[in-house]
């Protein structure tokens, strides 16, 4: 199965591990961070400044296929941040900017 995602028509396969772009960036009140998984297994997403601060984890089972999971502004600090998506084979990294 085939899903698209996103107004730029990002394709998301049933069977790979991805880790989309937030949405939406840049950041003002909350954001969603969506990652594809190709089986259930326990994750764990970090949110960390320029200089490596971690700001916020969550770290829980998540299921086979799109998860999504929201982060508040209270959360985080303005400017470019990262988040990475950690799995027990996989790991993937990307940038979101969050305005004041």
């Amino acid at each position: 199965a085939l899903r698209f995602n996103g107004a730029h028509g990002t394709l998301v396969s049933g069977a790979g591990f991805e880790l989309l772009q937030n949405m939406p960036n840049p950041v003002s009140s909350s954001t969603r961070i969506t990652f594809n998984l190709p089986e259930a297994t326990t994750a764990t997403l970090t949110v960390s400044n320029a200089e490596g601060r971690i700001l916020k984890v969550v770290k829980g089972d998540f299921a086979k296929g799109l998860n999504t999971v929201t982060f508040h502004r209270a959360d985080l600090t303005a400017g470019m941040l990262f988040y990475q998506l950690d799995t027990p084979t996989h790991s993937a990294v990307k940038k979101m900017i969050v305005t004041e």
